[in-house]
């Protein structure tokens, strides 16, 4: 039986996507719940078989921590999952005008930023998980409210304060990555996405326009770059980079040499791209 590594608890939007992977899995699944992202992310490969993070959010964009994490892993990418994010509000109180403390998770913060900026004179609370938030505010008691998940509207009481769709994107979408220490084999007539990260670890001019111009020369198109502090001085990165096709194609072959020639090349994985 395969065991998974998510964020919990239990109908967590990452819980919700993990579902979704494992709707598509032949083999029996067990699913472990972690009460944060590194907590999930250090458990594959270890109590794990594989694991389940949010990546990218269309309003916000990259999940840093994960990011991080990325960086200095021997884990793969073996898929990725589109899933659509719809928050709402509740709160134990019969106005909004009574809510002392709101309870939100920290990337749901962002993407719920217009109702939030909306509230006067509230505590905020930052949580690991939308359902923490949940949870949280239900022991605080009265004068609470959590931004939640939408689909967990029925876990309300009746006599809860409801404001249903409190996102600031009608199309709010999560990318997540399904991670695990085997690559998956390659399937014929799928359309696959590579992930990879190039290191400057040389301080010069240039490093980003010779790899777009290598990825340019051999016609591979690029969905995506993200930098990320190297950590050591200002002004040094290393590059988060996602591109069309899988790493054995011939054209990426030979775009990989060129980057390797001048910089340090790690592929994440190849996987097959979600369908929106």
């Amino acid at each position: 039986m395969h065991r998974i590594a998510t964020l919990g608890p239990k109908e967590t939007f990452s819980d919700m996507a993990t579902q979704l992977y494992i709707k598509d899995e032949s083999t029996p699944c067990d699913v472990s719940y972690f009460p944060s992202l590194s907590e999930t992310f250090n458990a594959i490969g270890k109590n794990c078989d594989v694991g389940v993070l949010p990546i990218e959010n269309l309003s916000e964009g990259y999940v840093q921590v994960v990011l991080d994490h990325l960086l200095d892993t021997n884990l793969v990418v073996i898929a990725e999952l589109l899933l659509p994010i719809k928050f709402s509000f509740v709160a134990q109180c019969q106005d909004i005008s009574e809510l002392t403390d709101l309870y939100v998770q920290f990337v749901a913060q962002g993407q719920c930023s217009e109702f939030i900026h909306s509230l006067d004179d509230v505590k905020l609370h930052t949580t690991q998980s939308n359902m923490e938030s949940f949870l949280l505010a239900q022991q605080a008691g009265a004068g609470a409210g959590a931004i939640i998940p939408h689909h967990v509207l029925d876990m309300v009481g009746k006599n809860t304060l409801v404001k249903e769709n409190v996102t600031n994107y009608e199309n709010n979408q999560t990318r997540f990555l399904v991670l695990s220490e085997k690559e998956q084999p390659r399937l014929k007539d799928k359309a696959y996405k590579t992930t990879l990260v190039v290191r400057n670890d040389k301080d010069c001019p240039g490093v980003l326009g010779n790899i777009v111009n290598a990825f340019a020369q051999q016609k591979v198109n690029l969905t995506s770059i993200m930098s990320r502090p190297t950590k050591s001085q200002f002004g040094k990165y290393h590059f988060f980079i996602d591109i069309d096709g899988h790493q054995e194609d011939d054209n990426i072959k030979q775009a990989f040499k060129l980057i390797r020639s001048e910089y340090p090349l790690t592929i994440i994985g190849s996987y097959i791209k979600a369908e929106g």
